[in-house]
């Protein structure tokens, strides 16, 4: 799946993060595939819930979000030099990470204690921030 992004208006500034080159900054992008060689077997889950509904409720959200990890083929990461660089990747209250899981039905994770987001999708994405 490749993402759909926004054509910029001429003249507009952008922030590449999926083409490398001399000016990058310090800025890392590093997609490759994801769980190539995954171990297959069986996985033990407990589930604790206050009633044969709640308990039916976790199952299923469990087996959806199982389903759902199987089509995600690669992951990509992206390392910025320091954590200040993030709000241009993240944008205000989160919307720019919103809109491109929306978008692209990527997972994607921004770390707390270092500088690396790490978006998990199908196929080949490629993301503009």
């Amino acid at each position: 799946m490749k993402a759909q992004v926004p054509t910029l208006s001429p003249g507009a500034a952008s922030a590449r993060i999926d083409e490398t080159g001399e000016d990058e900054g310090g800025i890392q992008w590093h997609v490759e595939v994801n769980h190539p060689e995954g171990e297959e077997g069986d996985v033990e889950w407990t589930v604790k819930a206050r009633d044969e509904g709640g308990l039916d409720r976790a199952r299923k959200t469990v087996e959806e979000a199982i389903e759902h990890a199987k089509t995600m083929t690669h992951i990509g990461f992206l390392t910025m030099p320091d954590r200040s660089l993030f709000p241009r990747i993240v944008g205000s209250r989160g919307s720019n990470v919103s809109r491109l899981r929306a978008e692209t039905g990527t997972d994607i994770t921004v770390s707390r204690e270092d500088s690396l987001i790490v978006i998990v999708g199908e196929s080949y994405f490629s993301l503009r921030a």
